[in-house]
């Protein structure tokens, strides 16, 4: 049946979270907000309900889920011999944290937003606790750069910093919403250790024992949310690489360098400067650190390694973790151990997971049935639709590739999406997708 104009915006203003947006924070996890303010109040029980019928268990491994100490040792790197080489750098990474100071706040296509101090709290706990060597965050740290989200976040971050833990931070586009590049320099610079600054942006070098981290500013005031240097930025950058030619280099930002990028075309959520890449395989890096997609995900491109960072408050809860050591490095993200640093907010962490799993679910299957798909076969779409959103959020799409496309239902699944701009990209990711988005190790 056909819904509703009324209908078709809801459904529309939803799914743009997902793709049109890019904003990925996989099926448990994604959803249009509804009013502003909008509480999980009387929609939990139904929520928990609903959810067991749909076969959703709690995104945020908060109840009911593995621990994020089992979820470790179910991969190979967490398990890595690194992580006891006292010499090894440790980081620990998150992106697109996206803290605000509202005590309401739409939260259904970002459940965990609506307790951003406590899950923030919980993150930072944790950080102080494992110590690191280094911590480090790829942008959009808070949800609209307001001067109370701002303050509200430095304070916090200052508990880090009064650990004895370096940081290393960069802008994303969300900083700049309501603050400029001086105000983002007032606030957060006192936290950090520059080794190099670049006079043109907000770009700076850090090192951590025989690392050099390049820490970009890629905002570009002409493109507003996208990302691009300037040619003073870029001839920085390139001084920067000559520079520390002889050093292992870890590049941040958070636009993405690698993702989104064919051979004839660049999507927004890409860095703007075609050079980039080769500029960077040229020198010898690696590793480029970003965020922006809300999303898990690893790929490569002729050597060098792009890993975007999920986002905290979403999906997964996961923080990510590397280790340095002299001719290698490894990878692996694991959800915020809410269990030890968050007990308090887990029953409510886990409704608001579920509460937006149902919402999703609700809005998904409208779509299909917009597309005319019903009974049991809109069921088994909306399924496989949730598979998939699923294995994309938690970093495993490249292991379930078969089994999607081998689904007697995948065809349908792609035409139903196909008519909203959604089928060619879930298309894409299926049969494109090569790379475990958890964990990682590379050969230096």
């Amino acid at each position: 049946m056909r819904e509703q104009p009324i209908i078709m915006k809801r459904l529309f203003n939803t799914l743009k979270y997902l793709i049109c947006s890019l904003m990925i924070l996989g099926l448990a996890a994604c959803s249009s907000a509804n009013a502003s303010g909008s509480s999980s109040s009387g929609r939990s029980t139904l929520a928990k309900d609903k959810s067991s019928e749909l076969g959703y268990g709690s995104s945020s491994g908060v109840t009911g889920a593995t621990s994020p100490q089992d979820e470790r040792a179910e991969h190979s790197t967490s398990n890595d011999p690194l992580w006891a080489n006292k010499e090894s750098i440790k980081a620990m990474i998150i992106s697109d944290l996206h803290y605000t100071e509202k005590e309401k706040i739409d939260h259904l296509a970002v459940p965990g937003i609506a307790l951003s101090k406590e899950i923030t709290d919980a993150l930072i706990d944790e950080v102080i606790d494992r110590k690191p060597d280094v911590f480090i965050m790829t942008g959009d740290n808070t949800n609209s750069g307001s001067e109370k989200d701002v303050t509200g976040l430095v304070g916090k971050l200052q508990r880090i910093k009064d650990a004895g833990i370096p940081m290393i931070i960069t802008t994303g586009n969300h900083d700049y919403d309501f603050m400029d590049s001086d105000g983002f320099e007032n606030a957060y610079f006192g936290l950090l250790d520059p080794i190099d600054r670049d006079v043109h942006s907000l770009s700076y070098t850090a090192m951590v024992k025989d690392v050099v981290f390049l820490a970009m500013d890629d905002q570009d005031p002409v493109l507003s949310t996208q990302g691009k240097f300037s040619p003073e930025t870029m001839e920085w950058l390139k001084e920067m690489l000559e520079k520390y030619h002889d050093y292992k280099i870890i590049f941040l930002s958070h636009h993405n360098v690698l993702y989104g990028v064919s051979d004839d075309t660049e999507t927004s959520n890409v860095i703007h400067n075609p050079e980039l890449r080769g500029l960077l395989r040229d020198s010898g890096v690696k590793l480029a650190m970003t965020g922006h997609m809300h999303s898990q995900y690893i790929l490569e491109s002729d050597g060098l390694w792009e890993i975007m960072s999920g986002m905290p408050f979403a999906g997964g809860h996961l923080m990510g973790n590397l280790a340095i050591g002299d001719d290698r490095l490894v990878y692996y993200a694991a959800p915020i151990d809410f269990a030890k640093y968050g007990s308090s907010i887990q029953k409510k962490l886990n409704e608001l997971d579920i509460e937006s799993s149902v919402y999703m679910s609700e809005t998904m299957s409208s779509l299909l049935e917009s597309e005319g798909l019903e009974g049991l076969k809109k069921k088994n779409v909306q399924k496989l639709l949730t598979n998939f959103f699923q294995y994309y959020q938690e970093g495993t799409l490249a292991e379930h590739r078969d089994e999607l496309k081998k689904n007697s239902l995948y065809r349908d699944m792609i035409k139903a999406m196909w008519n909203h701009n959604y089928g060619p990209w879930i298309k894409s990711m299926i049969e494109n997708t090569k790379h475990n988005g958890r964990e990682l190790e590379i050969q230096f």
